[in-house]
């Protein structure tokens, strides 16, 4: 019987209450805000199949043959419509419409009802738009892993994007790799309490007086680099907040704020990786290579497989893209390979995640910027500064001789 002892040796991948025969086992929300496995002794018959698929205790490398490392391309789709709608490049985009047009079936995150994020399997490529993008928070999974097993035993193509431990929690469940099933995971710095988040919504919408009806993280009106959240209202208002300035942003990558336990030491920053391909902002590329970065979005792509190369294969012409093969990349990734630190910020959040409001605690714990600093931070971020800097930039390392 899975038994967690520390919430560090849970990420909340679903894979036991999905194995579960007797569905013995719930998933219930902590004081926290995240969702653990909860399971009714008086159904459960102990065939130990939820330890079985837990990706924390039984890694299963055999399951897949992976390459022990990858290959890396910087690539952003031809439609610049999808590339500026999409969080990086827009590369998952073009994935997904290879799987939609040859009949398959697309897994990934949405947003439900209540502004909360869950994995939803879609058949339909109108789905594609509320697929893509990056949701800053942790997703449901849900049943959608037996979903998926029946799919595949029914000849069906799936394609899958989740968070590395999904992925590996899926392939633990699945106890095998079957070839109409592609999966992609992404290079992921920490998945965010759903709590905190529906708290930020709800202060938002006193501030507007309105409900929220649609949410977009790192819009690109100011840049890819600037990680604009775009939050648009019933009553036609909208709220935009660049990363130094929007309190969710300055929480989660300044303090570390409101992560799941597990994310601060993360097991599955791991060569080789468990799926297909990975995906991620190419960070530093403007260091690599200039011409790769036009501030609109540039994908890295870990090429991880056969089954990976022969899906990139086949959408490449649907990409500009270039093969990277320096060294560099890890150290401007750092997120591929190291989690991130647990801080003094995290411990006072939840310590008070009942005590206030969320406000409050963004004041206490993880405030804003001044007006004068904001003010600093519009001008750094301006049309004008980024074209000067987008100019000097390559100036300046030919100057200093910057190598690899």
């Amino acid at each position: 019987m899975l038994e967690i002892k520390d919430k560090k040796d849970c990420t909340s991948c679903f894979a036991c209450y999905n194995i579960c025969p007797k569905n013995a086992i719930v998933m219930k929300e902590d004081e926290e805000g995240f969702k653990y496995p909860k399971i009714d002794k008086n159904k459960c018959i102990n065939c130990g199949l939820c330890e079985k698929v837990c990706p924390i205790i039984n890694r299963k490398s055999e399951i897949r043959k992976n390459y022990e490392r990858p290959k890396i391309i910087a690539a952003w789709s031809k439609d610049n419509n999808i590339r500026l709608d999409s969080t990086s490049g827009g590369v998952f985009s073009e994935i997904a419409k290879k799987i939609y047009n040859e009949g398959g079936y697309v897994c990934g995150a949405i947003y439900n009802k209540e502004w909360l994020v869950e994995h939803y399997i879609s058949k339909d490529i109108k789905d594609l738009e509320r697929l893509r993008s990056s949701k800053y928070l942790q997703s449901d999974m849900q049943d959608n892993f037996r979903q998926i097993k029946k799919l595949l035993e029914t000849n069906n193509k799936v394609l899958i994007c989740g968070s590395p431990c999904q992925i590996s929690g899926l392939y633990n469940f699945l106890n095998k790799d079957y070839e109409n099933l592609y999966t992609l995971d992404f290079i992921c710095r920490g998945m965010n309490s759903p709590k905190i988040f529906k708290g930020y919504i709800q202060a938002l919408e006193r501030k507007y007086k309105s409900e929220v009806i649609n949410i977009k993280f790192k819009h690109k009106i100011h840049g890819w680099h600037n990680f604009s959240t775009k939050i648009d209202f019933k009553n036609g208002k909208t709220y935009i907040g660049g990363r130094y300035e929007d309190s969710y942003m300055i929480g989660y990558l300044k303090y570390n704020a409101f992560m799941r336990p597990s994310c601060y030491d993360c097991k599955f920053k791991e060569l080789p990786r468990k799926s297909d391909i990975t995906l991620a902002d190419f960070w530093g590329i403007e260091k690599i290579n200039p011409k790769l970065d036009q501030n609109k979005g540039t994908s890295m792509i870990l090429i991880n497989s056969n089954k990976g190369e022969k899906l990139f294969e086949a959408i490449k012409e649907e990409l500009s893209f270039e093969e990277i093969k320096s060294e560099r990349v890890f150290k401007e990734n750092v997120c591929m390979k190291e989690s991130v630190k647990e801080t003094e910020e995290r411990k006072k959040v939840f310590d008070n995640i009942d005590k206030f409001t969320y406000d409050q605690l963004s004041k206490k714990y993880f405030p804003e910027p001044s007006n004068f600093k904001k003010i600093q931070i519009k001008i750094m971020n301006s049309k004008l500064v980024n074209s000067i800097k987008n100019t000097l930039r390559p100036i300046y390392r030919r100057i200093k001789g910057d190598k690899e």
